[in-house]
């Protein structure tokens, strides 16, 4: 009966994981096709928590989020911000009280953030592999 019962949960808690696990590799980072910088994950990471508002190269970058709602956004932050959800608001939270920063504008859908992105090159983004089209240039494309 537990040997049942445990092949049961296994069996559940991979096809909860399995999903999440599959959209981390679908994940790509995005910028305007006009935007030529170059740039790494941990770059992107310090961007997106607020530490610094420049491209390696001094230009100015203004990341864009997807809504949290939205399963990529919970991914993004695990993966890319070494974050959950609940500790992001709380990182968040606790650096608009103090003055430090505000987050990224959260953008409701896939289809308006790459729609924003494709239109300046100071726009940093992510979007599911399969929604980045010809109007964005996928820069980082995240690895499982």
């Amino acid at each position: 009966m537990m040997n049942r019962l445990t092949r049961t949960v296994a069996i559940l808690a991979l096809l909860v994981i399995l999903p999440i696990k599959a959209l981390a590799a679908d994940l790509v980072i995005v910028t305007s096709t006009e935007n030529v910088e170059n740039f790494d994950i941990e770059d992107v990471a310090r961007i997106y928590l607020g530490k610094v508002n420049q491209f390696p190269s001094g230009a100015t970058v203004i990341p864009l989020d997807i809504d949290p709602m939205d399963p990529s956004f919970a991914v993004f932050a695990r993966e890319v911000l070494k974050k959950n959800p609940s500790q992001l608001r709380a990182y968040w939270a606790k650096r608009v009280f103090t003055g430090r920063g505000k987050p990224p504008q959260i953008i409701r859908t896939s289809e308006e953030l790459r729609a924003l992105v494709s239109s300046d090159k100071r726009y940093l983004a992510y979007l599911v592999k399969s929604q980045a089209d010809s109007t964005v240039r996928a820069v980082i494309e995240l690895e499982p």
